[in-house]
């Protein structure tokens, strides 16, 4: 069962990758019968596209860009689908995993930039495009279980990047806190099982 973020948790969200960020998204798993270890293995090693209600719901993001391949007589299978591989790693440890990604998310190709590492993560400035950290964190909690937490965080550096993301940022957020949800439970489901 994924619990939501407890709004008594006055810490203030914040991430050594983004400095600033425009827009945040939080949640928190139930607390987890394994050690922070596995939890991270488990969140590292899972196609989260194997989730029928994530795929369904990346299936329909994806169904523009598809439509205008098809009508572009241009193969289907040309473009990968999104998933956490399209994500560049940027640090891991026992207790927490971060990934970047860098790009114009609201565009139907999502226009991503290609970064091999944490430092070309640091570097990517291009104007009018977004970057974001999506973060997976271990905290201890009572009897010696864990909570995971995940944290989305997206930074638009100029007015043009946030003025094309924040409608995308309010159409998407019930099915990005959906996806995020459901892929806590993933994440339980695999390490119970």
């Amino acid at each position: 069962m994924v619990r939501p973020s407890r709004s008594a948790d006055l810490a203030v969200p914040s991430t050594p990758y983004l400095p600033s960020f425009s827009f945040h998204e939080r949640h928190d798993s139930a607390p987890i019968a394994a050690d922070a270890e596995a939890i991270i293995q488990a969140v590292a090693s899972i196609d989260f596209r194997a989730v029928p209600v994530i795929d369904r719901l990346m299936l329909i993001r994806e169904a523009p860009a598809r439509l205008l391949r098809r009508l572009g007589d241009k193969p289907a299978g040309e473009t990968p689908a999104f998933g956490l591989h399209s994500f560049t790693p940027l640090s891991r440890s026992e207790t927490e995993i971060n990934f970047g990604l860098a790009g114009r998310f609201w565009r139907l190709d999502y226009a991503l930039a290609r970064l091999r590492d944490a430092e070309d993560f640091a570097r990517y400035a291009e104007a009018g495009a977004a970057r974001l950290v999506l973060r997976y964190q271990v905290l201890p909690a009572a009897a010696g279980r864990h909570i995971l937490r995940t944290e989305t965080f997206v930074q638009c550096p100029d007015l043009r990047a946030k003025a094309l993301f924040t409608p995308y940022w309010l159409a998407i957020r019930l099915a990005s806190g959906w996806i995020r949800r459901r892929t806590l439970l993933a994440v339980e489901r695999a390490l119970t099982a």
